[in-house]
């Protein structure tokens, strides 16, 4: 594990863990809301959606290498949105976050979409 630490106030040490074992590291909530409360800054942020249609935070942080996951507020499991419209509204209001937002998707045209030579992109917009 990495940590951060930073004097708080009346001179004690207060730490910001990032757990960094495994290339999905994580970095939960409220550690990203110390970190930005502390100076720090987001320098990325990436929209990923899995197969199943829910949508995970990537974080780049000013003064660290690599990508985050972004974990719920006091677990290690990664938050999810049903929704972009709303993890891109968690940017926003949760972490000031109004640079771009890159969107990228884990999904794959169904074979039925395949096989009428449909392109996938055009086939859900109705």
């Amino acid at each position: 594990m990495n940590t951060d630490q930073i004097a708080g106030d009346e001179g004690r040490s207060e730490e910001a863990w990032v757990i960094g074992a495994n290339p999905e590291l994580a970095i939960r909530a409220r550690n990203v809301s110390m970190y930005l409360e502390r100076g720090g800054s987001l320098k990325e942020v990436r929209l990923t959606e899995s197969e199943h249609g829910d949508w995970s935070v990537w974080l780049r942080l000013s003064g660290r290498t690599g990508e985050y996951r972004l974990a719920k507020f006091k677990s290690d499991a990664p938050k999810l949105y049903r929704d972009v419209s709303l993890a891109v509204a968690a940017c926003r209001d949760d972490f000031g976050y109004f640079g771009p937002i890159i969107l990228s998707t884990d999904k794959q045209p169904s074979a039925a979409t395949r096989a009428a030579g449909q392109d996938p992109g055009t086939a859900q917009l109705g």
